[in-house]
């Protein structure tokens, strides 16, 4: 679709981080990456999370999201404590592995400004970014004031097909995914535009199940056909909450906007530090959830979880997570291949597969 020429920004690279591996077909286990040093207690209950390289991100991450593009103008990247080259280096071991690296464009803090005439000079950014750093695609994360400032809605779409039509000209798969906090996906919500305007190029959303407090879905049929608000918060209904606000989003029902279930990845904080609610007590609620997902006919794409560097973390108390969140999900994602590599988990993996 696009007439800008890019051929100045062709690569001449032949490396690793080149690769741009593909996720076709493939369940995804997908983690934020944060691209700055870990205060003293940053956490939502005063714990600190770790700071981490690439390179010692656990393989049960299949895709990681760097955190963030950002910035006033045209947004962009630069890593916070690496050269140009080692950062590239980095993603290329990822990429030999077969895992996706993502540039993740926004945050919670991010403020977005793309204005009308602007789409060639984004395109143009994001193949930089590529280029220099290795990325194979690009999540949107959006938050607040930014979804739907200036001309962001309609801008940034026509960016990201720019490229990812470039990338196909080589040969390329660029990977388009989205992480917006759940109550903008119903039908009439804030990021309903980008998922129309991405249709046919967008690869997964993975909405945020967590910081949305008493937010939730209505279901007629949970609590014995009675009907019960399953909210965010509510950690007794959390079981419930995951099946039916997934089910309402893959079947277009309930008021929310229909994702394909090959295309959704449910987010989840990584423990109590990573978001102020969502945090699920019992992983019982999630592998039930997914479950009956499948037994639907709605077997999902994945997890994804805010964030790698929170499951490495520590509590207040100093007692560390100890990679909780991948060592409870790996195997439900992963099967039992991911249970060998911890021991401990061969145990959950038999019961899950």
């Amino acid at each position: 679709m696009s007439t800008f020429n890019f051929s100045l920004l062709k690569s001449q690279r032949s490396d690793a981080a080149s690769l741009m591996p593909s996720i076709a077909g493939k369940k995804i286990l997908m983690g934020f990456w944060h691209n700055w040093a870990a205060g003293p207690s940053d956490g939502y209950q005063r714990g600190q999370f770790a700071n981490l390289n690439l390179v010692d991100i656990p393989k049960d991450y299949n895709v990681v999201a760097v955190a963030f593009m950002k910035g006033n103008g045209i947004p962009t990247f630069k890593p916070y404590n690496l050269s140009d080259e080692e950062f590239r280096r980095q993603v290329g071991v990822l990429n030999s592995q077969g895992r996706a690296v993502l540039i993740s464009l926004g945050g919670a803090d991010a403020h977005i400004e793309l204005r009308k005439g602007s789409e060639q000079a984004m395109a143009n950014e994001i193949i930089r970014l590529v280029e220099t750093y290795g990325f194979d695609g690009l999540d949107i994360d959006l938050e607040q004031s930014a979804i739907d400032y200036a001309d962001n809605k309609t801008v940034l779409p026509v960016a990201l097909k720019m490229v990812k039509d470039h990338y196909a000209g080589e040969g390329k798969h660029f990977i388009i995914s989205m992480a917006p906090e759940f109550p903008y996906l119903t039908t009439g919500g804030r990021y309903v535009s980008y998922i129309k305007a991405l249709e046919g190029y967008y690869d997964f959303i993975a909405p945020q199940y967590y910081n949305q407090g008493g937010d939730g879905v209505w279901a007629p049929e949970a609590n014995g056909g009675k009907g019960a608000w399953l909210a965010q918060n509510n950690d007794a209904m959390k079981e419930d909450f995951l099946y039916y606000l997934t089910d309402s989003l893959v079947t277009g029902t309930r008021g929310f906007t229909k994702i394909p279930a090959d295309k959704l990845v449910i987010g989840l904080p990584t423990n109590v530090d990573a978001a102020a609610t969502g945090y699920v007590i019992n992983p019982a609620a999630v592998v039930n959830a997914f479950k009956r997902l499948d037994a639907a006919g709605h077997p999902i794409k994945g997890l994804m979880t805010w964030s790698i560097n929170w499951d490495d973390g520590i509590s207040k108390d100093r007692v560390r997570y100890n990679w909780e969140f991948s060592r409870r999900y790996a195997p439900l994602i992963h099967g039992v291949a991911a249970a060998q590599a911890h021991p401990a988990l061969e145990e959950a993996a038999t019961t899950l597969s």
